[in-house]
């Protein structure tokens, strides 16, 4: 499911090109923060829970859901 950063939650997978072109991976949201006009999203990798990182969206952009670990 595609959906605005701003609505991104903890638990959502997400598949994002990360690194190098056509490279797409899978992380997981450990949670949101806002920083100025963006949505930053505190990750880990999908594969490897200790693998953190962060990721940085405009609140309007779309970002692609692919489960939710919640649920």
């Amino acid at each position: 499911m595609i959906m605005r950063a701003s609505e991104l939650k903890p638990g959502h997978v997400i598949r994002v090109e990360f690194g190098d072109y056509d490279n797409w991976q899978s992380f997981v949201v450990d949670g949101i923060r806002q920083a100025k006009d963006n949505i930053v999203a505190d990750v880990h990798y999908r594969k490897y829970d200790s693998a953190k990182t962060d990721i940085s969206f405009r609140s309007d952009e779309t970002v692609e859901v692919i489960a939710d670990e919640t649920a």
